[in-house]
C-alpha cells in the first residue's frame, strides 16, 4: 500500500464529512484511512457515528484509534503510525480538503525523484488557505531530492506545519520519532525527523485546502514547542552545527508564522500578548542575527524586508492589530 491518511477529528461533522468526501473522491484509491477519534471517548462520538454510515465507502479500508485521554491527539497518533500499513502516511486535520489527484501526484513525484540509495524520508507541499485565499510559501528547492545533512538550509527552511508534509513510515518507526505528550509539537516531529533523514523533497503542488483560523489549543503552544527543539539539538549533539539554521528559522517562525495565527484570533488582547512573547523570545538573539549566513544571503521575499528592521516591523504590527 502506498499511502495511509490519519485524519484526526474533534467531533465536528460538517468538517469529518469535508474531509472523507476528499479522500473517497481521490483518483488513486491506493490508500488506508486511519481515523483518529480525538473527542476524549464522549458518550456520543459525531466521528464514529459517521464512520458508520461510512465505512462501506471505504471498502472497509478504515482503522479507528479513539483517544480515552484529554493530553490531546500524541498516544493516538503515535498509535496510528505505528499500525500504518502504507509506505508513506500524512496526518491531516478535520476539515482538510485533499485535492482529487493528491494521491496520484505524491506516488508520480515520489517515484519521478526517487534514488536508490537516497530513500525520501520527507516530502514537502503546498495548502491551500482558504480563509487567506493564498497558498503556502515552500523556501526550499523545489522538485530536487535534497539531503539534509549536506544540503542544511533544508533546516532554515522547512515548512513547520505538520499538514504540509508526508513521511516515510518506516523511517519513523525505526527511528522511534514520537508527538510527545502535553505539547502541542508539529514543528518538533518535522525537525525530529530532519534530523535523521536522507532524502527531502519539496514539491510546487497544492494538494490539499486548509482553513488558517481560531485554533482549539492555545496559540503559545506554537511557540512553547521551539524549546522543546533547541533542547532535542542539544541532547543529540547537534546544536552547534545547525545553530544558524534552527536559529533563522525560529525567528522567521516568530515573526511571521506565529504572529500571523495569533492575528488571526482576532482577539485583541492576545495580539497584544502575542507580539510581546514574540519580541522576548527573540530579542536576545537579535544582537548577531545579521551576521547569519541565512540573512546574508536572504532568497525570502516575506522576510527580507521584514530582516532589514525587525524593530520598526514589530511597531508597525503593535499599531495595527494590537493598538
Amino acid at each position: 500500500m502506498f499511502l495511509s491518511i490519519i485524519f484526526v477529528t474533534q467531533n465536528h461533522p460538517v468538517k469529518i464529512l469535508r474531509t472523507l468526501s476528499s479522500i473517497k473522491a481521490q483518483s488513486d484509491s491506493d490508500y488506508e484511512v486511519i481515523l483518529v477519534d480525538d473527542s476524549g471517548f464522549q458518550p456520543k462520538s459525531t466521528a464514529l457515528e459517521l464512520l458508520s454510515d461510512n465505512f462501506y465507502n471505504f471498502d472497509n479500508k478504515i482503522q479507528v484509534i479513539s483517544s480515552l485521554r484529554g493530553q490531546g491527539f500524541s498516544y493516538a497518533v503515535n498509535a496510528a503510525i505505528n499500525i500504518a500499513n502504507g509506505k508513506y502516511f500524512l496526518v491531516l486535520d478535520e476539515g482538510q480538503i485533499l485535492k482529487e489527484n493528491a494521491v496520484a501526484t505524491l506516488k508520480t513525484k515520489i517515484k519521478a525523484n526517487h534514488k536508490e540509495l537516497v530513500p525520501i524520508d520527507m516530502l514537502e507541499f503546498k495548502l491551500y488557505y482558504s480563509t487567506i485565499k493564498g497558498e503556502s510559501y515552500l523556501r526550499n528547492d523545489l522538485n530536487k531530492l535534497l539531503t539534509p545533512k549536506i544540503q542544511k538550509e533544508v533546516f532554515a527552511n522547512v515548512h513547520t506545519l505538520i499538514n504540509t508534509k508526508v513521511f516515510r513510515t518506516q523511517f519513523i518507526q525505526d527511528h522511534k520519532i514520537e508527538f510527545i505528550n502535553y505539547v502541542r509539537n508539529d514543528s518538533l516531529f518535522i525537525y525530529k525527523a530532519l534530523a535523521n533523514s536522507d532524502g527531502f523533497l519539496a514539491i510546487n503542488d497544492v494538494l490539499a485546502e486548509y482553513e488558517l483560523g481560531t485554533i482549539n489549543y492555545s496559540v503559545f503552544d506554537l511557540l512553547k514547542q521551539w524549546v522543546h527543539i533547541f533542547n532535542f539539538y542539544r541532547e543529540i549533539g547537534l546544536y552547534k552545527e545547525y545553530h544558524e539554521e534552527l536559529e533563522y528559522a525560529f525567528i522567521r517562525f516568530c515573526l511571521i508564522s506565529f504572529l500571523r495565527m495569533v492575528r488571526l484570533q482576532n482577539n485583541k488582547k492576545l495580539a497584544i500578548k502575542g507580539v510581546v512573547s514574540a519580541q522576548n523570545k527573540i530579542e536576545r538573539r537579535l544582537r548577531h542575527f545579521k551576521d547569519n549566513k541565512y540573512v546574508q544571503n536572504i532568497n525570502d521575499e516575506k522576510f527580507a524586508p521584514i530582516v532589514q528592521d525587525i524593530e520598526g516591523y514589530l511597531k508597525n504590527w503593535k499599531l495595527t492589530y494590537a493598538k
